[in-house]
């Protein structure tokens, strides 16, 4: 495999059908917007579609866009963990770093569509069971939610082997509800985790970086966690704290609802047994 992204593009040119070779030409001239992008945007941008995007990224030899977005960052020395792209911005400190993590948080907050969060949080409280999907390192933001779900009364699932979550999911029924989390939207097992909650009539809703991206089509709807330029890359050290703040705004509604119905169950009772 060419290691050199952007050479490989160029020597391939005179091979590609008509539609990849918009997706190259966009990539060429924007190489360093294309690391920030999904695949969907990328499509977008580019005038293509989601299939094209893909087998123009199998054309050069990757697995799929993530790799050869992986591949393309490190070409561009953008292959950093943490910190913004001009490093002039970068945080000097452990309080500025808390400061720069608050910015965004507010950013989310103003995006935040409120109605959506609200009928989020009313779907879970009337759901026979609520799944919550994730893969990778976002499973234990998803093991958390379902955890804090169960405590307030709710019949709340999480799997943490992508076996076992779907083979639950084959089993729902159509009062349940299914929450997906993935930041990039991407994941093949959570899209399709989603896939085969709409063939049970299950619901699912996605909580995602972006409204285009592969997940956000497929879900009922979305609850957003974009981040323009966050201060932990999506490479190696990625953070969770936007999906978890968004998920926690979710909790307390679910809370503040189950509280008026006089719905709260009696865990923290039973819990309180295990504790000196």
């Amino acid at each position: 495999m060419e290691k050199q992204v952007l050479k490989n593009i160029k020597r391939q040119m005179d091979d590609m059908f008509l539609a990849e070779r918009k997706v190259a030409d966009f990539i060429l001239a924007n190489p360093n917007e294309t690391v920030g992008l999904n695949v969907s945007d990328l499509a977008e941008k580019s005038g293509a579609s989601d299939a094209t995007v893909i087998r123009f990224c199998k054309r050069l030899g990757y697995k799929g866009f993530y790799q050869m977005k992986l591949a393309l960052a490190e070409e561009l020395g953008r292959h950093q963990m943490t910190g913004y792209t001009d490093p002039m911005d970068n945080p000097k400190n452990a309080g500025e770093v808390i400061k720069c993590l608050t910015r965004d948080l507010l950013r989310i907050a103003d995006l935040m569509d409120n109605e959506k969060a609200n009928r989020c949080a009313e779907m879970i409280c009337s759901a026979k069971k609520v799944y919550i999907m994730a893969v990778g390192n976002t499973i234990p933001v998803a093991m958390d939610f379902s955890f804090r779900l169960c405590r307030i009364g709710i019949n709340a699932r999480c799997e943490p082997i992508v076996e076992y979550a779907v083979a639950a999911l084959a089993n729902a029924e159509k009062d349940d509800l299914l929450i997906a989390v993935s930041h990039s939207g991407s994941s093949k097992y959570v899209i399709q985790a989603v896939e085969i909650a709409a063939q049970k009539n299950v619901p699912a809703i996605a909580v995602t970086s972006s409204s285009s991206n592969p997940l956000a089509r497929e879900a009922l709807f979305s609850l957003l966690t974009t981040v323009d330029d966050p201060l932990f890359g999506e490479y190696g050290s990625a953070t969770h704290i936007y999906d978890q703040a968004v998920l926690d705004a979710v909790l307390y509604l679910v809370s503040q609802k189950l509280k008026q119905s006089g719905d709260i169950g009696n865990i923290e009772a039973v819990l309180a047994e295990y504790k000196i």
